[in-house]
């Protein structure tokens, strides 16, 4: 059974963002041009991207995520177990039943989550 080129790239990227989910906490590249799919410590900090993943939450993540749907749709967030690729990786191409959401929302939208994500201001 042949593998859409689409397909084989989003499983290559799943598999290189999973790697990153065996070190404990959230970890930033060193030099910024090194960080995986742009997750900068300068852009995950940035107060604006992080309003823009709260928005883009609001809108269509704390459904399935929220703490109001547990026990439920999805798996209640630990974000201290996360790191940033996986997060973006897991957002953009989807995971089991959760859709993936590259079509849905850009590339700096689904960062943005990320940075809400793992920001303080986080509240599922």
């Amino acid at each position: 059974m042949a593998i859409g080129f689409v397909a084989l790239i989003r499983c290559v990227a799943l598999v290189i963002a999973l790697g990153f989910t065996f070190s404990a906490g959230v970890s930033f590249a060193q030099d910024e041009e090194e960080a995986e799919f742009g997750l900068t410590k300068s852009f995950l900090s940035d107060d604006e991207n992080i309003a823009t993943g709260a928005a883009v939450w609001e809108k269509r993540c704390r459904f399935c995520h929220g703490k109001g749907t547990y026990p439920g749709k999805a798996p209640k967030l630990q974000p201290s177990r996360y790191q940033p690729g996986f997060i973006f990786a897991r957002v953009t191409f989807g995971f089991r039943g959760m859709p993936a959401f590259d079509e849905e929302f850009t590339d700096d939208e689904r960062k943005s989550v990320v940075a809400y994500i793992l920001s303080d201001e986080f509240a599922p």
